[in-house]
């Protein structure tokens, strides 16, 4: 599914955390799959990186929808510290993939 707007944001502010060529996408429920290709990495046994599922809590999405578009960024910016601590120990190449769920909030 297509990102929407609040998600894109969200999106475009933590890039940076992943490699270049990570993609996101949208649930139905609002959150965000995170997930690269590792085919090419020599330590990799499976095609793509454990997914990285970033949920926002209901307190979250409500400070988004009533949000000017114009503050989401700041938002997302608060976030960060949130999705750093929620990816330590976060093994993309584990040989029994174990998805992580981050819950922004």
């Amino acid at each position: 599914m297509e990102l929407d707007p609040i998600r894109t944001v969200f999106w475009d502010a933590f890039r940076h955390l992943f490699p270049v060529h990570a993609k996101a996408a949208q649930t139905a429920t609002g959150s965000l799959v995170i997930t690269w290709s590792i085919k090419s990495d020599p330590q990799a046994r499976f095609p793509y990186a454990t997914p990285i599922t970033v949920r926002f809590d209901d307190e979250l999405a409500q400070a988004l929808e009533g949000a000017a578009p114009q503050e989401w960024l700041q938002l997302a910016q608060r976030q960060e510290a949130a999705l750093r601590a929620g990816m330590v120990g976060y093994d993309p190449f584990a040989a029994v993939p174990k998805a992580r769920v981050i819950v922004l909030g």
